[in-house]
């Protein structure tokens, strides 16, 4: 058995019944990038960017048009939503049937609420390109703000 071999069947094993939801491969290819090739075992990986890794490859996961895996930003801009309360937020979300795993943090952004959407979502922008976001759709108006797409740079 191949060291990639062996890391893939140790992946799987994590995975459980549901490691045919993943891409097995992908999976090991990061975290041997991210180990500079000298991985040997999983078990040598930080729990919290292992798991990272393997959300990354969800082969469930929502997909956009050319096939990446995307995830939600919600821009909140009415006061009674807002975690931190006194400006518009933005949060990447990943939604799935019964669930939604909260990506990156609500983070306040630098206007008032009063601004107008551009100048929101222009700041929202700004704020998910710094934390490795880049937008993969159009923004759409919720209830509570505003959505898009957003994918890992």
């Amino acid at each position: 058995m191949t060291r990639f071999q062996d890391l893939a069947y140790q992946v799987s094993l994590t995975l459980g019944d549901h490691a045919d939801d993943y891409d097995i491969d992908g999976i090991v290819k990061d975290l041997l990038n991210v180990h500079d090739g000298e991985l040997t075992s999983i078990d040598d990986v930080d729990s919290e960017l292992y798991w990272d890794i393997v959300k990354k490859h969800d082969a469930t996961a929502p997909t956009s048009e050319d096939n990446a895996p995307t995830t939600t930003a919600w821009l909140g801009v009415q006061k009674g939503v807002l975690i931190h309360g006194e400006s518009p937020e933005i949060m990447v979300i990943n939604h799935r049937p019964g669930d939604s795993i909260e990506v990156m943090p609500s983070t306040p952004l630098p206007v008032s609420l009063d601004a107008d959407h551009d100048a929101m979502t222009d700041a929202a922008e700004t704020a998910l390109k710094a934390a490795g976001w880049e937008i993969a759709g159009d923004w759409d108006a919720v209830d509570t703000g505003y959505t898009v797409p957003v994918r890992r740079a």
